[in-house]
């Protein structure tokens, strides 16, 4: 193959592998995100993967209804005394032996552990499968936590820059005045000082969203995270009317939705079962038994006739001659062969078998009250996980409640401090406030836009997070 012919075929090939794949968005929604991570995420594949798991054990557990059928085989070479096992006889020759075996057993009753291992493994199963559910839920409340930290640090970023803005309006305008001698210098040192502090926390603010965007890109498990830029959405106040709600009917409501709780009663369920798997090995087991086997031996002669010859029987009393008799002797030609031997070999076999458990060391006791303890594990961790989600509604609900009130009032901190601020900036410009006092106007009103905006994305996210507890989605 010439180097253009393996050029052209690798570009070809690349254009392939890139029609593939689905291109990743230059701007990223938090739907996009949310799709992402969920088919990316370590976690919630393992989760996909046990699932997948469960579900072929609980084939298993129905194909083992079935009668099995082995093949077996065994070749032996025999020295010294030996029986053969085409014929019996004892012999001291040294012989080769085979022998073939296709047995079939099938168990027609053992207490009912089939289908209690089929009732159990379908337990395990819808467990598994609420575990994927509830990783999904988790990777979906993480990442929009994230997303909406990015946007908050934005947003302070936003302030930030804005505050930098208004300074460097203040220096200009003072380098003019101070130029023409109506200012003294230390007036504009002040300024540009504090213009070289607005300026660093402006830095300060930009890092902060490129470190929440590194930790988002990370989530996503992005190889080239360098890359990743998220929307600008437009949120709105989220609808309150939830919080009128009681915590406790939110709580009603979620623990009949969450995977995470369905999953613990399933593995009650699964637990049930599994005593009554371990009562079945004190009952009888009964099998229906099947088996054809074959023999060959390398000591077999192969028959190809028969002679007649007269063989010595005995002596007359009087006389003393001998008394011949005619016997049909085989004639040989040297190891019968193998296919033969094989089909002419062929025996049988059908039966039952019964088997009934006296005495096993107390396993099976020891088995009953180990599947006894998991079944109380089982709904220990169910009481544990219905408390767990009580606990974390009440407190979200708390929360969600608190977080308005905090928007409420930083709110109206930002109206108060943007009037003070507006204020001060006039009395500022016509000399009438020295520039320490304008400074704090300025840093107040900063202050309580950032307050602000966190306050807002927590609100938006405590609300979120009680619309999940009852419609078990993530929206935004």
């Amino acid at each position: 193959m010439s180097k253009i012919t393996a050029s052209l075929l690798f570009t070809f090939l690349a254009l392939i592998n890139l029609q593939g794949q689905n291109p990743l968005p230059e701007v990223w929604t938090l739907t996009d995100c949310v799709e992402y991570a969920l088919q990316q995420n370590i976690t919630v594949e393992q989760a996909r993967l046990r699932a997948e798991i469960a579900r072929n054990n609980l084939n298993t557990a129905r194909m083992d209804y079935l009668p099995d059928l082995r093949l077996g085989n065994n070749l032996f070479w025999n020295f010294g005394l030996n029986i053969d096992p085409v014929t019996n006889q004892i012999s001291r020759q040294s012989r080769q032996t085979v022998n073939f075996q296709l047995s079939s057993n099938w168990v027609l009753y053992n207490g009912g552990a089939k289908y209690n291992t089929i009732a159990q493994s379908s337990h395990n199963l819808k467990a598994a499968q609420y575990d994927y559910e509830a990783a999904r839920n988790d990777i979906s409340l993480l990442v929009a936590s994230s997303y909406l930290q990015i946007l908050l640090n934005k947003e302070i970023e936003a302030v930030a820059r804005e505050q930098v803005r208004i300074t460097n309006l203040q220096v200009n305008r003072t380098q003019k005045l101070v130029n023409a001698g109506t200012l003294p210098e230390g007036e504009l040192l002040q300024l540009e000082a504090q213009q070289a502090r607005d300026e660093q926390n402006l830095i300060s603010t930009q890092n902060a969203v490129t470190i929440s965007q590194l930790q988002l890109a990370n989530i996503l498990q992005l190889s080239n995270p360098d890359d990743f830029e998220i929307g600008s959405p437009d949120l709105g106040l989220p609808d309150a009317s939830i919080l009128d709600r009681p915590a406790a009917n939110v709580y009603e409501v979620a623990v009949d939705k969450q995977p995470s709780i369905r999953a613990a009663e399933m593995r009650v369920l699964s637990g049930e079962e599994g005593i009554d798997l371990a009562y079945s090995g004190f009952l009888p087991t009964v099998s229906l038994i099947g088996q054809v086997a074959t023999n060959y031996s390398d000591q077999i002669p192969n028959v190809t006739g028969a002679t007649d010859m007269e063989i010595p029987f005995g002596y007359v009393g009087n006389t003393g001659d001998v008394v011949f008799v005619q016997q049909s002797v085989p004639i040989t030609d040297g190891v019968k062969p193998f296919n033969d031997q094989v089909s002419d070999n062929l025996n049988q076999l059908v039966g039952f078998s019964l088997q009934v458990p006296i005495f096993s060391r107390r396993a099976v006791a020891n088995n009953l009250q180990n599947a006894k303890i998991n079944a109380d594990i089982n709904r220990l961790n169910l009481d544990q996980v219905k408390n767990d989600l009580k606990q974390t509604i009440y407190q979200a609900h708390n929360d969600a409640k608190a977080a308005k009130l905090q928007f409420e009032a930083a709110a109206k901190s930002v109206q108060a401090s943007q009037k003070a601020f507006e204020y001060a900036r006039q009395r500022f410009e016509v000399g009438a406030l020295n520039q320490v006092d304008f400074e704090t106007a300025k840093n107040n009103l900063a202050a309580a836009q950032s307050q602000f905006s966190q306050a807002k994305f927590d609100y938006i996210f405590r609300v979120k997070v009680l619309e999940f507890y009852l419609t078990n989605q993530v929206n935004l």
